[in-house]
């Protein structure tokens, strides 16, 4: 299962998997979450992946941690 949402840095940012600041713009952020085998409705969170467009597109691997602790970040600058 897969669910895609957006979100938007205002300021360059970076994240671990990144080797430099990224510039700021709005970005597609695409979960993979399998299905458990229980008897009520349960998943895993199995992948989480940014698409950045630095001249192509670019998946970048991030735990919701690291982007809630960038976005954070991005939100307390001026």
């Amino acid at each position: 299962m897969s669910s895609t949402e957006h979100i938007t840095f205002r300021h360059p940012f970076m994240l671990p998997s990144l080797e430099r600041p990224h510039p700021p713009g709005t970005f597609d952020l695409i979960t993979e979450r399998e299905a458990l085998d229980v008897s009520w409705p349960a998943f895993r969170l199995t992948l989480t992946l940014m698409l950045t467009e630095a001249g192509g597109v670019e998946a970048v691997p991030v735990t919701r941690d690291e982007l809630d602790a960038a976005l954070r970040r991005d939100s307390e600058q001026q």
